[in-house]
């Protein structure tokens, strides 16, 4: 399954040249990964943070930007997990424009799971694993970079 959100490029989000100042789209697509712990895990990360000192820090990050975003564009931000260890997770992100299939840009994440308190590499709690797992995406559901 894919998890799916919109957002608006806002004009804090552009640079001189008129487009997305690139920096914004890893901020948009951490904006998606919250939203998806809230409302396709039924979660707010937040409180997995705080309260299960569960987290999900990036330790590798991979993008390609194919085609400008410009001011009061609505990308969706489209989640999905391309790989699962036993103490990573590399998640696949992709933005499109409503109606259209090719990609503004892509990336994936790659991230470890950590306690929270000390931040010691952790496994993957098994409640979690369960939950990923529905979101879990072949490669070729990932939109390639052409």
């Amino acid at each position: 399954m894919i998890f799916t959100k919109r957002f608006r490029y806002r004009f804090g989000d552009i640079d001189d040249a008129g487009i997305a100042y690139y920096p914004s789209f890893f901020h948009y697509f951490h904006c998606a990964f919250e939203d998806w712990w809230s409302d396709g895990l039924n979660a707010p990360y937040d409180k997995v943070l705080h309260d299960e000192k569960f987290g999900l820090p990036a330790v590798h990050i991979e993008s390609d930007f194919l085609v400008p975003i410009r001011y009061g564009d609505e990308p969706d931000i489209h989640l999905g997990i391309l790989q699962m260890g036993t103490t990573s997770v590399k998640f696949a992100y992709w933005m499109t424009l409503e109606g259209e299939d090719r990609p503004l840009c892509r990336a994936t994440i790659t991230t470890v799971s950590v306690n929270m308190e000390t931040f010691a590499k952790q496994p993957i709690p098994d409640k979690w694993r369960e939950a990923f797992a529905a979101f879990v995406i072949d490669e070729s559901e990932f939109p390639g970079a052409t």
